[in-house]
């Protein structure tokens, strides 16, 4: 296979920093430099090794998972409310949000300092799931779930298709594949009900759990992956 498909298979590049890097001359097979996009490289047999300015950059990204409080921005606070950065430990505060949580929502924030792996989990061309956890103020009826389910117009843009798993009368889990501005707020409005509490509980394939609020961690080998594939 080629070598950044290799790489980014092991979660260790993505595709297109692998280009980058073997264009530097940084990438070598069996003791040779490789600059070829398109060599054939056989993990099973080749040696395949980075060099010292790879292994630098790797060792300096940080990839985090956060349970956000309710009361908590994600960023871009103001006349002394609190963000992600003011409560984390100092040695994270140079991370970036990846998407936000609007300031009463609580739940699952990843932040990073690797501007590839951010811009992967945003691709609007390979969107990822978002799974909500959310508690309205009336019941949901079939006919807001099917309305719901299919989509409702924001901003006369309509969002596309949610899948909707029934937790209680007023209680229940949403499926999107994408995060415009305040949406589940919206539309549940839209249906005439007021979200109450609202959490993020998954994206791909990262959970919250078993996170408490506040809480933080750091992503495996197997959830960077997942969004470099």
């Amino acid at each position: 296979m080629r070598i950044q498909k290799y790489l980014s298979m092991q979660g260790i590049l993505s595709r297109r920093k692998a280009e980058e890097y073997l264009k530097n001359g940084w990438i070598s097979v069996n003791g040779k430099v490789v600059t070829e996009l398109g060599y054939q490289f056989d993990p099973q047999k080749d040696v395949l090794e980075l060099a010292d300015e790879i292994k630098k950059i790797k060792e300096e990204y940080i990839y985090l998972a956060y349970y956000k409080p309710r009361g908590i921005l994600t960023n871009c606070a103001q006349n002394g409310e609190k963000e992600i950065r003011d409560v984390l430990p100092a040695k994270y505060r140079q991370l970036h949000s990846i998407g936000r949580l609007d300031k009463e929502s609580e739940g699952l924030i990843l932040l990073t300092n690797d501007g590839i792996f951010a811009k992967a989990i945003l691709n609007a061309e390979r969107p990822h799931t978002r799974i909500y956890e959310v508690w309205i103020n009336k019941e949901l009826t079939e006919d807001m779930r099917e309305i719901l389910e299919q989509g409702v117009y924001i901003l006369g843009i309509k969002t596309k298709k949610t899948k909707i798993e029934v937790l209680g009368k007023k209680h229940f889990h949403i499926t999107l594949r994408e995060g415009k501005n305040r949406q589940i707020r919206r539309m549940v409005r839209n249906v005439e009900g007021v979200v109450l509490q609202l959490k993020r509980v998954q994206f791909g394939n990262i959970k919250v759990e078993p996170l408490r609020i506040g809480d933080y961690r750091l992503l495996t080998k197997k959830e960077i992956t997942y969004f470099l594939e």
